[in-house]
């Protein structure tokens, strides 16, 4: 339960592939992916999330994927929204810059994780964060790698580098 000083967090998970991960990774790769997750993290009444162009923000559902494929509720932080965005913008003046973005080892879920552990001392689910090595350690990952490293996710949003 909340206490008067502290604020929900949750991770909002979508699917980047829209069901086609369940559907194709089998052949393509040769085992079950349920999805192709992109996360964000939802704090202080807005949802916060990393991409190639840095640091981003919307309200609540408010990216290109509409409606996230679940929530996953992570407890309560005592971190104020002041606190918080000091911290963002330390990070998107170093380590979640646009130019430091890389699909498989520097992405949403990497950013998402680091947020949630500021906040609240988790981390957020291991199959999000697994994915990566998982694709990789196939031989099509491992194919596909050099096209994938060079694309970039932008769902949107508003860039919160210098806001105030």
């Amino acid at each position: 339960m909340a206490q008067n000083n502290s604020f929900p967090v949750k991770l909002f998970i979508y699917d980047l592939s829209g069901g086609m991960a369940r559907q194709l990774s089998p052949v393509m790769l040769g085992r079950q992916l349920d999805g192709i997750w992109h996360t964000g993290v939802v704090v202080h009444g807005k949802e916060f999330f990393f991409g190639g162009a840095g640091i981003n923000n919307c309200l609540p559902c408010g990216t290109i994927l509409g409606q996230p494929n679940s929530i996953v509720d992570l407890g309560y932080t005592e971190v104020n929204e002041d606190l918080f965005q000091e911290y963002l913008d330390s990070l998107a003046e170093s380590e979640y810059r646009g130019d430091k973005y890389n699909m498989f080892e520097h992405n949403c879920n990497t950013f998402s994780n680091d947020v949630v552990q500021f906040l609240t001392g988790k981390k957020i689910p291991s199959y999000i964060t697994d994915l990566p090595s998982e694709i990789l350690s196939t031989p099509f990952g491992q194919a596909i790698r050099p096209l994938l490293d060079s694309m970039a996710v932008n769902p949107g949003g508003n860039n919160i580098t210098g806001q105030r």
